[in-house]
């Protein structure tokens, strides 16, 4: 199986305070890996491992021919990583289109107007980033990230506190993105519109990670059903098979 992103092994504590004892993730090219879990379960620390914002106390990172115990954002970016944390990626005094401009400097504008319209941010362009709510904070977001055609897109819980049109706006600008060939990694813990969005579930919980395999799979995962899903996943499956 041809990865462009793999995570194995990470482990890293806060104090006493042992967040992953033993995570993996990956990234395929077309594909949308999710990381699924409760709150707390590790999901953002392993994200921020993978992407070189946080150092691991243990683990090894492979991305695109390069492996190292010790990313670091700036050297995997280079080589084709665009990491999309939950709040901090956008600068609040600047609009959305100085944001926008200036990754065209760096990568060219040749994706620029198509992120704009996959991301519906026209008419935000001239906001200031604190002036957004936080489903158009992530539309932007995303529209820097498709302007700059990475090779592999990490963005951590996309979905949080967006509203319905927001959320499906994004799902389907990350899925025209996957399309593309872009391997894509994303996470949360709201189950349906994740589900809907993913080809592959990884379960984060207790500080390590469990492959579910793809949505169909997940909903037929006994441990996973019940003790995370829980009672109402029976329609869940109903909505999968429908779309």
């Amino acid at each position: 199986m041809s990865y462009v992103l793999r995570a194995e092994g990470v482990v890293r504590s806060f104090g006493r305070n042992e967040v992953l004892k033993s995570a993996s993730l990956w990234a395929e090219p077309g594909k949308i890996v999710t990381l699924m879990g409760r709150n707390g379960s590790g999901k953002t620390t392993l994200l921020r491992i993978t992407a070189g914002w946080l150092r691991a106390d243990y683990g090894v990172v492979h991305f695109n021919g390069i492996v190292t115990q010790r990313p670091r954002l700036a050297r995997l970016a280079e080589a084709g990583l665009f990491y999309i944390p939950q709040d901090q990626l956008l600068s609040p005094s600047f609009t959305v289109r100085q944001h926008i401009e200036a990754v065209s400097a760096r990568f060219g504008a040749d994706h620029v107007q198509a992120a704009i319209e996959e991301t519906n941010i026209e008419e935000i362009l001239d906001q200031t980033v604190w002036e957004l709510s936080g489903g158009e904070r992530m539309r932007a977001s995303l529209a820097l990230g498709i302007a700059r055609r990475p090779l592999c897109l990490l963005i951590d819980e996309p979905l949080v506190r967006a509203s319905p049109r927001d959320q499906e706006t994004l799902a389907t600008a990350l899925r025209s993105l996957a399309e593309e060939g872009v391997a894509i990694v994303t996470s949360g813990h709201d189950a349906r519109p994740l589900l809907a969005l993913s080809d592959e579930i990884i379960w984060s919980t207790a500080g390590t990670t469990h492959h579910i395999g793809s949505p169909a799979q997940a909903l037929r995962h006994n441990q996973f059903v019940r003790e995370y899903l829980g009672p109402g996943y029976a329609d869940l499956r109903e909505d999968l098979a429908s779309s």
